[in-house]
């Protein structure tokens, strides 16, 4: 699936006060009315019903699924139970509704995130205040990238030393965004938060010491790096967005839970709030060793994704299959499109060169500057033929179950 898409902002669709009272979710029938009357104005001809286990669909998805033509009156295909995790979207003219699987890796994000706002809500209780200290995600990319999200739908904040940087997203939007963009134009992602309240930068300090202290090859293997005010990545191409940020977010809502329940246990008096939460922050010092995607596979890893979006299948490692499938797959491509390169242009054209070289003769004051240029074209012809011989088989191990196969495909990747 192509990389721009459109999706449409709440006050460009119409809806009564018919919601909901608990969750606020209109009235499928308006919604479904209202989303064809945006996807009609925005060029849409066809709609599909795409299960959330298929976000971010591909062409040869949306290939194989019934699509239905865009028209006034027209009603709900019957049985459907729209997703609202994420907001319908427009490729082209192909408008993708989503359909609700509890088993997807969006809606495992979103629980996570539930458990992370229902902890930020006993803090405020604990503490007697509103707070404001769930992080949010700014990312860096290059501004050579011209098919560009941040710029198509203008949601970049700045430009700096040849990067565009993004506006600050929310948890929710960066996973909807990110996945949206091809996660080779993302150069670096950034966790962090604006706020101002002494009391919400001491608490994520602690959450980010205890996530660092706990969980700290996982987010090695993850691309982190340091920063003085949040965690600072770079998102590693043969993992999908998706993944790296649940897996993120369940480390997260590991620290949130830990933060509610010491206070709960020890219930120090209010106003020894801040030393308190620094005195935590300090205990925080586990040995960290950096063990590579080893760390991805760990069973404190597939546990802790489990159990914070609610399930009890081993996710994780069902996923790291589908994405090493996937990722091989890109790889196979790479190794199909460099080769007709190679074949077809950069060694037909470098045996030009080599042929005009030897056929002319220079005067004597340019000859060692002639055999050197020969000498360096003849290398160059060899390392394209050396190139292409190692093109002709990728080595194919395993399947994704283990980190022995992902290092295998990781070092035949050059993207």
């Amino acid at each position: 699936m192509q990389t721009l898409a459109k999706w449409p902002s709440p006050s460009e669709l119409s809806f009564s006060d018919g919601r909901d009272s608990e969750t606020g979710i209109p009235n499928s029938k308006e919604y479904f009315q209202s989303v064809l009357a945006w996807g009609k104005e925005n060029g849409a001809e066809e709609y599909f019903l795409v299960p959330l286990d298929e976000w971010v669909p591909t062409s040869q998805l949306l290939s194989t699924l019934p699509s239905y033509p865009i028209r006034a009156q027209v009603e709900i295909p019957d049985p459907v139970t729209f997703s609202y995790l994420i907001p319908p979207v427009l490729f082209g003219k192909k408008l993708c509704f989503w359909t609700s699987d509890e088993k997807s890796l969006t809606d495992s994000y979103f629980r996570v995130l539930a458990k992370i706002e229902t902890s930020e809500e006993q803090l405020c209780k604990i503490f007697e205040e509103e707070i404001h200290s769930i992080p949010e995600i700014v990312w860096k990319e290059e501004e050579k990238h011209s098919d560009s999200l941040l710029l198509e739908r203008k949601l970049w904040g700045k430009r700096e030393n040849g990067k565009r940087y993004s506006s600050s997203f929310s948890l929710a939007k960066a996973f909807f965004v990110g996945s949206l963009t091809d996660i080779r134009e993302i150069y670096e992602y950034e966790l962090g938060s604006q706020s101002s309240s002494e009391l919400e930068n001491v608490i994520l300090k602690f959450l980010y010491k205890r996530a660092d202290s706990k969980y700290f090859s996982l987010l090695s293997a993850l691309g982190k790096g340091g920063s003085e005010n949040g965690f600072v990545f770079k998102p590693k191409i043969y993992f999908s967005f998706g993944l790296q940020l649940l897996l993120l977010v369940c480390v997260l809502a590991e620290a949130y839970e830990e933060l509610v329940s010491r206070w709960i246990e020890e219930r120090p008096p209010l106003k020894d709030v801040l030393s308190k939460l620094e005195e935590w922050t300090e205990r925080e010092s586990h040995p960290k060793t950096e063990a590579g995607i080893e760390a991805i596979f760990e069973e404190k890893v597939v546990h802790l994704l489990d159990k914070y979006s609610d399930r009890s299948d081993r996710f994780l490692l069902k996923r790291l299959e589908e994405e090493y499938s996937h990722s091989q797959k890109r790889v196979s491509e790479h190794f199909q499109s460099r080769r007709q390169e190679l074949e077809e242009k950069l060694i037909p054209d470098l045996l030009s060169q080599v042929e005009s070289h030897s056929k002319l003769s220079l005067p004597e004051e340019l000859k060692i500057e002639w055999e050197i240029l020969g000498k360096t074209l003849q290398a160059r012809l060899e390392n394209f033929l050396l190139e292409r011989k190692n093109l002709l088989n990728p080595e194919q191990k395993g399947n994704g179950k283990t980190p022995e196969s992902w290092n295998v495909l990781i070092g035949q990747r050059s993207d």
